[in-house]
């Protein structure tokens, strides 16, 4: 690979040499890139406050489970 090729960035579809950008819009792809890690790490951390706020949930339910069955047992 070239150092040519690796200054080529692809957006929606059609590449550009970074080289040839201006710098306004080397800073804009600077920013996109960074909110783009941004939102990766977000919906990471998202899915594991979803899945245990799930699990707490699933917890909760089985002990309110287990509750209303030791109460049926008492008063049969």
């Amino acid at each position: 690979m070239t150092e040519n090729e690796t200054n080529v960035i692809n957006i929606q579809g059609k590449d550009y040499n970074q080289l040839e950008l201006t710098d306004q819009q080397r800073y804009w792809i600077a920013q996109v890139q960074d909110l783009q890690q941004k939102r990766q790490a977000a919906q990471f951390q998202l899915d594991q406050v979803a899945i245990a706020a799930d699990s707490f949930m699933q917890q909760l339910l089985t002990s309110l489970s287990d509750e209303t069955e030791t109460e049926k047992a008492d008063v049969g």
